[in-house]
């Protein structure tokens, strides 16, 4: 560990905004670095954020705030929760050996067949949206395509109604407030109204699923059977359908507008791509780079170890910064630089590695690949609006979002 020469400002709103400059900062300073006066630690550095990826048993992902937040230490929101469903650790709050089951069974509706099997529709949904809005010559992209495309491909597999489809952006809205934005108890209580509000309407759609199953994802989930795991109970497949809730919605809709942004903003790239669009899939690896719309994930330690030269003790609280090891210079040359035929000899880690790799990052991949298709193929000359401003990020810890994207364009 070099030698931690200046205090970094982690909670300013100029940071959760725009974090480059810091992590950049932490990556060459201090890769593993103490927060003055918390037990906590700011994981900066690719190689020292996969160690910590590749040791779930001492750096464990059991920790319920990282579901709601600092709600579950306020008592209006925690006589809200008893009214619904316990959130019992699956997949994102869970350690092997009991994570190991619920990944078996999930993975069970997340088949690369099913997911392969999407592609036609959901570049239907993508010429939908577009055929919406593309004789204005303008949209607020994000309203108008990067919000509902994936709300309608996650709402279609979770069992939503139609008529439904506009909750999966408020709840999911909800969740993404409790881990990653400062609110006042009034604020919590409402987004913890909302939380149970989902469960109720998810406990409808899993009980149609038991008596009338569909070709979705909730009904295989209801299903799932691996050798002798016990079945997901009711609890148990409320919290995964809220974790793909989050995963398959906002995380996808962030990597859209930011990544349409990017290309904006590298007309020379965003050229190369409408050129020659068999670059699509590995711009969108490279967009998950650059982007990265998950900036990082908790862990506790669970024994006294070490990290990057760091004596860390037990029950210390990390945050492992995805969105910094995606730029470590060390692995990836240029890392500021967004360059569509990148060559990734090094593996991002924006679906997070190892036992915690994200369930829905095939889904994720496609959803991307399709959308970005469809843009290149019918807009064109694609610019920000001249009497908009700039957009911005949303000031968050977790999740990296822009707050509107108005833009102009052509037809192709």
């Amino acid at each position: 560990m070099t030698t931690q020469t200046e205090t970094l400002d982690l909670s300013s709103e100029a940071f959760l905004r725009e974090p480059h400059a810091a992590y950049k900062q932490g990556r060459e300073q201090c890769p593993v670095y103490r927060v003055p006066d918390q037990n906590v630690v700011m994981v900066f550095g690719y190689d020292e954020v996969l160690e910590a990826l590749m040791k779930p048993k001492i750096f464990s992902s059991k920790n319920e705030e990282s579901i709601l937040g600092a709600s579950v230490y306020n008592p209006k929101c925690q006589e809200i929760y008893e009214k619904g469903w316990p959130q019992v650790p699956t997949l994102l709050t869970n350690d092997p050996p009991s994570h190991t089951r619920f990944k078996k069974l999930v993975n069970q509706a997340f088949t690369r067949d099913r997911v392969a099997g999407m592609q036609d529709h959901i570049e239907e949904m993508a010429d939908s949206l577009i055929d919406a809005f593309i004789d204005k010559g303008e949209c607020q992209f994000i309203d108008q395509f990067a919000n509902p495309l994936p709300c309608q491909v996650i709402a279609e597999q979770l069992g939503f109604c139609e008529q439904d489809i506009a909750k999966v952006k408020v709840w999911s809205d909800a969740f993404i407030d409790l881990i990653g934005t400062e609110m006042t108890s009034e604020e919590q209580v409402e987004r913890a109204t909302r939380v149970v509000e989902f469960q109720h309407y998810m406990k409808q759609c899993l009980d149609e699923r038991r008596t009338q199953p569909r070709k979705d994802v909730l009904t295989d989930l209801v299903n799932a059977r691996v050798d002798d795991e016990t079945p997901l109970n009711e609890a148990e497949l409320l919290n995964v359908a809220q974790a793909l809730l989050v995963a398959a919605n906002t995380t996808t809709s962030h990597m859209l507008s930011g990544g349409l942004l990017t290309l904006i903003d590298n007309p020379e790239q965003y050229a190369k791509v409408r050129d020659n669009p068999a670059l699509i899939p590995n711009m969108v690896e490279e967009l998950l780079r650059f982007q990265t719309p998950t900036q990082g994930m908790w862990r506790r330690t669970s024994e006294d170890t070490e990290l990057g030269g760091v004596t860390i003790e037990k029950g210390t609280m990390l945050m492992l910064l995805f969105t910094s090891a995606n730029r470590d210079d060390k692995y990836f040359t240029n890392p500021d630089h967004f360059e569509v035929d990148r060559d990734f000899s090094t593996a991002h880690v924006a679906f997070s590695r190892g036992v915690h790799t994200c369930i829905g990052m095939m889904l994720a991949r496609q959803e991307l690949v399709c959308a970005f298709r469809q843009i290149f193929k019918r807009l064109d000359n694609i610019r920000l609006s001249e009497n908009s401003p700039r957009p911005q990020y949303e000031a968050n810890l977790i999740f990296r979002g822009l707050d509107q994207l108005n833009i102009t364009f052509t037809t192709r």
